[in-house]
């Protein structure tokens, strides 16, 4: 969950049939695997039922790996050295775009408490000094109040 509310959804992954594969609630953030063993649409639903008034920004990113092909470029990358960097590259690659990801919502989730606090810190000055001001104008008048002195007639 990149922004809203306690950054926390829920969510379910359902195969074909409406065959629930995985059910997750107040989740943050996750890391899922698993093979899908029959053909046909896998439906991916993120509920916002905790925070209704809160809009979230969620993102999540599918990657598909056919098994079989990747046996078949497994075996040409024993033949050819070559094809075994470029294969090796294209996984890290992965790895660090998967990285920026998940930095990138960090970063989000931190610039937003940030921003809470700063806002938080402004309005309590703003009320600690206009406090300061109201006990100044008060301790004048009571001083005043006392050194004053009233005068009776005879």
């Amino acid at each position: 969950v990149q922004k809203g509310g306690n950054y926390d959804i829920d969510y379910d992954v359902e195969g074909p049939n409406n065959r629930q594969l995985f059910k997750g609630e107040a989740e943050r953030d996750g890391d899922f695997i698993f093979t899908a063993t029959q053909v046909g649409e896998y439906a991916f639903c993120f509920k916002n039922g905790l925070s209704t008034f809160t809009d979230k920004l969620v993102e999540f990113d599918i990657v598909v790996e056919d098994e079989a092909r990747d046996d078949d470029i497994a075996k040409r990358a024993k033949r050819d050295e070559a094809m075994n960097s470029v294969i090796s590259i294209a996984g890290d690659l992965h790895l660090i775009t998967k990285f920026m990801k998940y930095f990138r919502t960090r970063e989000n989730r931190n610039f937003a408490t940030v921003s809470s606090t700063e806002s938080r810190v402004w309005w309590f000055s703003a009320l600690q000094s206009l406090s300061v001001v109201v006990v100044a104008v008060i301790q004048v008048y009571a001083i005043r109040a006392l050194f004053t002195a009233k005068r009776t007639r005879l």
